[in-house]
């Protein structure tokens, strides 16, 4: 159980280590000065000229076209997004990270830890929003991206919360979990998941909760804390709990497996593991690791794992088919710690400060890969963002460009922004600490 102090000692703890860090970024800033806390306003400064942040509300709701994938974007009808897009995720140098938002068609979907906002990215305006039914923990960085089901039916988010106690019944933590309509963003469904007393007296940290894939009929969801990890499936039929599987922190789902780490006794070593989506049933389990062992999706049959193996054991970075466990191919060099999200379509595009390399997302083959110093006399771009063959990146400060996911080249149109995250009817992009939504083109 987490009761209010712990709560509070560990907000205390967790601003320290923000304000250190955020510290430490300012003294590579030159020039930059710390600045205020994110507060309930209106849109920032900084709208391009001949965007609103209201759209086109006065003329009705504009129709948008698609591009699949867009080739740029334009200005023109770019609404901004709610403040609470950003808080607490961008630093200094302009960048942001771990977005809790998610798109679907016209629409933006902003998760912080007490709400979920239904955003229509045609007008700007926030059409619903849906909070959590008991008092929501931690703060709004806290929160993770909601998921959208894959025939766009639900939206679906979680929120960790504490219940009050009642009578001789002590308060609880729990994870509540939220199914909104894509459009309306109204809710349809929730339920929740009792998190054990004993994670409290075991381990300080605030449980970290995600929606991390759907799959066997079920939403498949977890929960974890430093030592403490359950996973959960959530029938969308009955709209209940089908099945849990404990201690296991589950970080990526195909449609036959979901793929996490089982945390053992949560102090020492940690064993891959993929269960059925259905059942929660085990299908598969490695060896033994030394512990810390991380799991990324990486495409629709194979996962992403890295560690040590127990004991002293080698250093592992290796793409795994998700059904059976076993080894597809081992990531190339170069790519440890480095992130390699999956395009939805056929890449994985792995980036670095110095270094943009692609595998292909069914045998794990490196495509190509660009880093500074070459021959040729191209260097690797910051990448911003990657979707359905299309990598987004940063030449300069000043300028932009895209780039074929499968095969490295320059595309011939112009970019004059470089969005964080893109789908076919609009591209989010960070303008002075704010995200603004940009209708694609071409």
């Amino acid at each position: 159980m987490i009761i209010s102090g712990s709560v509070a000692s560990l907000r205390v703890e967790r601003d320290f280590m923000r304000a250190r860090r955020f510290c430490l970024v300012a003294l590579l800033a030159i020039g930059l000065s710390a600045c205020g806390s994110p507060t309930d306003r209106g849109p920032a400064d900084g709208v391009p000229s001949g965007s609103s942040s209201k759209g086109s509300v006065e003329k009705g709701k504009p129709e948008r076209v698609p591009h699949d994938p867009p080739e740029s974007f334009t200005a023109r009808g770019a609404v901004a997004l709610p403040p609470e897009a950003t808080a607490g995720r961008t630093n200094l140098l302009g960048d942001v990270r771990d977005l809790a938002v998610a798109l679907h068609r016209t629409s933006a979907y902003v998760a912080s830890a007490d709400r979920m906002q239904t955003v229509d990215l045609t007008t700007g305006k926030v059409v619903a929003v849906v909070r959590p039914r008991a008092e929501a923990l931690g703060e709004g960085d806290d929160a993770t991206a909601p998921l959208v089901s894959a025939d766009g039916s639900v939206v679906v988010t979680t929120f960790v919360v504490r219940q009050p106690g009642a009578g001789t019944q002590s308060p609880s933590t729990e994870l509540e979990v939220v199914a909104t309509t894509p459009e309306t963003g109204k809710a349809v469904w929730s339920t929740s998941l009792k998190i054990p007393r004993a994670w409290a007296e075991e381990d300080g940290s605030m449980p970290e909760a995600q929606v991390v894939g759907f799959a066997g009929g079920n939403a498949i969801v977890t929960v974890n804390t430093r030592h403490n990890a359950v996973t959960a499936g959530i029938d969308f039929a009955t709209h209940q709990v089908r099945w849990t599987a404990q201690n296991i922190r589950t970080r990526a789902v195909t449609a036959e497996t979901a793929v996490g780490v089982d945390f053992l006794d949560g102090f020492g070593p940690d064993q891959l593991v993929g269960l059925d989506p259905a059942t929660g049933k085990e299908k598969w389990r490695a060896g033994r690791n030394e512990g810390s062992t991380t799991v990324e999706s990486a495409g629709q049959s194979l996962v992403r794992v890295s560690g040590w193996a127990e004991d002293g054991g080698a250093r592992f970075d290796q793409l795994l088919k998700s059904d059976t466990g076993k080894v597809q191919a081992d990531v190339p060099e170069g790519l440890d710690n480095v992130s390699c999200p999956f395009d939805q379509a056929k890449t994985l595009v792995c980036a670095s400060q110095n270094l943009l390399v692609a595998l292909d997302s069914t045998s794990g083959k490196e495509l190509w890969r660009l880093e500074d110093g070459q021959a040729d006399g191209r260097f690797a771009p910051k990448v911003t963002a990657s979707w359905h063959g299309r990598i987004y990146a940063r030449a300069s400060s000043t300028t932009a460009v895209a780039l074929d996911a499968r095969t490295g080249k320059d595309r011939p149109a112009g970019l004059n922004v470089a969005p964080v995250l893109v789908n076919e009817y609009q591209g989010l992009v960070l303008v002075e600490r704010q995200l603004l939504a940009y209708p694609t083109e071409g």
